[in-house]
């Protein structure tokens, strides 16, 4: 069976999220160069002067700027990937959805609570997408009778949950109580996370990377 469209829908999504993790390191160093520079010239870091900013602006500037082509390619390749595969389509749907809802409550409340709310959503849209990009691989996978990329999904799939239930039983905690113990408790929950989130990205690349390969002879 030919998955042409999500051949080229696949590549696209590994090729945004390559650009993303380029403009991720691009601002990072941007705000280590701002940072740097200003106490070089002897400035508090809470209070960086113009020239400080501008020196950094650059980096900032081209992050910002991959970041944004990254995203156009990734709804790109989701739109060409849904014609073979319901999932990437899916994953499309929600993030319409929660940009349609982030602009309502913009537009609605402006600067308030609301708003610091929707952009607080946005890690949650993140793993939503990336766990119907990555059930539209092992579906794909699957009908191409490729266990490797097929068991890497699955393994990935439950890292994003393992990752989620950390995060998740962090904050809850954070929120009951507050004594010393327990702020250890949730620093150790929320490092483990942080490790189990970079090991797993680095896995989804990867995922995306082999199901590539794996779909390139469908090309057209």
């Amino acid at each position: 069976m030919k998955f042409s469209n999500a051949a080229k829908g696949v590549s696209k999504i590994f090729t945004a999220e390559i650009l993303g993790l380029i403009s991720f390191v691009l601002i990072g160093i941007g705000g280590i160069v701002v940072i740097g520079t200003a106490i070089s010239n002897g400035e508090k870091v809470s209070d960086i002067a113009v020239n400080s900013i501008v020196s950094g602006g650059i980096l900032f500037a081209i992050g910002y700027i991959i970041m944004a082509v990254g995203a156009i390619i990734n709804i790109v390749g989701l739109v060409q990937a849904g014609k073979d595969e319901p999932f990437f389509k899916y994953a499309l749907y929600a993030m319409i959805i929660y940009f349609i809802v982030s602009l309502i409550v913009n537009i609605a409340f402006g600067t308030s609570n609301y708003q610091d709310d929707a952009s607080n959503g946005a890690p949650l849209l993140n793993l939503i997408v990336n766990v119907l990009v990555i059930q539209g691989v092992i579906n794909l996978a699957n009908a191409k009778q490729d266990a490797k990329v097929a068991s890497k999904g699955l393994l990935i799939f439950k890292l994003y949950i393992a990752v989620a239930v950390l995060e998740i039983i962090a904050y809850i905690i954070s929120v009951v109580t507050q004594s010393t113990t327990v702020a250890v408790v949730v620093l150790v929950l929320a490092i483990a996370a942080l490790v189990l989130g970079i090991v797993r990205y680095f896995m989804y690349l990867s995922m995306l990377s082999n199901a590539k390969k794996m779909l390139a002879d469908d090309k057209e």
